[in-house]
């Protein structure tokens, strides 16, 4: 029963995340086209200051709440998950009125002088209301994971989503005039504020008649307390220095590249390609092991609070495994259909080159996305915060150094120096404390050699039908999928024991029958 509940929300995570993704990716074109690559990077590095003031404003919120919640109901208590829910969202609160407080102030000094650049002080400011907003979705999306209620927690991304779509589009058409950097940002960024609040009025009033069905008496425990702090302070170390560190290694790459010889405007338009442009069709498909990642940890937590290591190590096994096999997939694809993805999306040159130069690190990147989240459901937050300050205190020593003398080049070896370093340091933590075993030619030989066997007889197969270029590129990435599958099959590295754990997995419940008397 625990794993047909895991796996049907799994199915509702992923079309909620892919949706958001598919949403995301089309507005990112949106954005770029109205602001250009300069106007994109401009807007990366407003992103990169709000990406470390929303982690001061929501660290350790969303796992504190996934955690305790999870765990008292575990035990049966529904009084001691909702006194976690409230200690966790008046901490939350009260974290992300002072960042909020602290970016709306220091948002000229900020942009002027961190950033170098005064059109991005008015999209500070804006950014900064949306923190609170931010911090209570946080708590209320850790809420609905714990109670295995997927749809609600995927629903109010979908809503914050298309209203930060729908603000940013209309501020954009009316008040937005053409080549104004420093209005164009504001309006993204007003979108950003527009789409938390939605969402958190609609999280909340999930929330409010979920918790107006149940039945229990108020009770307050300083374990608790305790346990949220024990949660939440080595989690929000690990993402304050983290998103630190990050912030330094963003702003060093546009001021790396203009000291290698690029102007102001082509640094920024070669730093919001990378980082704006790229980075999301790499990351898109990640919709999939997002939503696996986000349920492993209430479904870990809970096995951890029983003792029950056996469910622990099989269903890490699995994840890694199927992690693999579609990263293979995915590494594939973009490497052989780089440049028509790339121009099918932004309609830019050069996308195309940088996506199909990035897409090795797809495997590195996926897999540290599955093995982070498993690490914090086993309670190894403290390994994570380790690994997270080493990776980004290598990449600003190399950032320092090697941007001045080869520019993007530089730039991109970092990334895949800090990607080896932290995949490898997760993963290696991961195999010791589940004691799984990797199978390398199931797990990774037998699939790379699927995957380019597959995109190479799809793509010379179709090389010459006569489709509309979208059409066209669509048509051979769905067909090198559904070959890489076949060939999976029949190599074996997907067999009959796959099909019959996916069979028990989906297979609907039989009606209980009667008792008889």
């Amino acid at each position: 029963m625990k794993a047909k509940l895991f796996f049907k929300n799994a199915v509702i995570l992923i079309v909620g995340s892919f949706a958001m993704r598919a949403l995301g990716v089309a507005f990112s074109a949106y954005l770029s086209g109205k602001m250009g690559a300069e106007g994109m990077g401009l807007f990366q590095l407003v992103s990169t200051v709000y990406g470390l003031a929303s982690t001061f404003a929501t660290s350790g919120i969303y796992l504190s709440v996934t955690r305790l919640v999870a765990e008292e109901l575990a035990a049966g208590s529904y009084a001691g998950a909702d006194d976690a829910m409230r200690k966790c969202m008046a901490y939350g609160l009260g974290v992300s009125l002072l960042a909020a407080a602290a970016l709306f102030m220091l948002a000229r000094p900020v942009g002027e002088v961190l950033l170098g650049d005064a059109r991005t002080v008015l999209s500070l400011r804006i950014l900064a209301l949306a923190l609170p907003f931010m911090a209570f979705s946080s708590s209320l999306r850790g809420y609905f994971f714990a109670l295995r209620m997927a749809g609600k927690s995927s629903g109010g991304q979908i809503v914050e989503q298309l209203a930060h779509m729908a603000a940013a589009i209309a501020l954009f058409t009316f008040f937005v005039p053409e080549g104004d950097l420093t209005l164009a940002c504001a309006a993204a960024a007003g979108g950003c504020l527009g789409g938390e609040l939605v969402s958190f009025l609609f999280s909340l009033a999930l929330y409010l008649a979920d918790r107006g069905k149940r039945r229990f008496r108020r009770a307050s425990s300083r374990d608790i307390t305790r346990r949220m702090v024990r949660i939440t302070l080595p989690v929000a170390l690990s993402s304050y220095l983290k998103s630190a560190l990050r912030t330094v290694e963003n702003l060093l790459v546009p001021r790396g590249l203009r000291k290698y010889g690029a102007s102001g405007s082509g640094a920024l338009a070669q730093y919001g390609m990378t980082e704006a442009m790229v980075m999301p069709i790499l990351t898109f498909p990640t919709a999939f092991l997002t939503s696996f990642s986000s349920l492993l940890v209430p479904e870990i937590a809970e096995a951890r609070a029983v003792g029950d290591e056996g469910r622990i190590g099989r269903l890490v096994s699995k994840v890694v495994r199927y992690t693999l096999l579609f990263a293979a997939a995915m590494t594939g694809v973009f490497l052989f259909f780089a440049e028509e993805l790339g121009w099918a999306v932004y309609h830019q040159e050069g996308v195309g080159s940088m996506l199909g130069l990035l897409a090795p690190l797809v495997p590195l990147m996926y897999l540290d996305n599955v093995a982070d989240s498993m690490l914090k459901g086993m309670d190894e937050q403290v390994s994570v915060l380790r690994y997270s300050i080493l990776d980004s205190a290598m990449s600003i020593c190399l950032l320092w150094f090697l941007l001045p003398m080869y520019g993007v080049n530089g730039y991109i070896f970092v990334m895949f120096a800090s990607t080896f370093l932290n995949a490898t340091l997760s993963f290696a933590r991961l195999a010791s404390v589940t004691r799984i075993t990797i199978r390398p030619v199931a797990w990774i030989v037998k699939p790379a050699l699927c995957i380019v066997g597959a995109c190479y007889a799809a793509g010379t197969l179709l090389s010459r039908a006569a489709l509309p270029a979208g059409w066209g590129i669509a048509a051979r990435i769905a067909a090198s999928l559904a070959l890489y599958f076949i060939l999976l099959c029949a190599t074996g590295a997907f067999g009959r024991e796959d099909f019959r754990w996916f069979a028990r997995v989906f297979r609907p419940e039989k009606p209980e029958s009667p008792r008889q008397s």
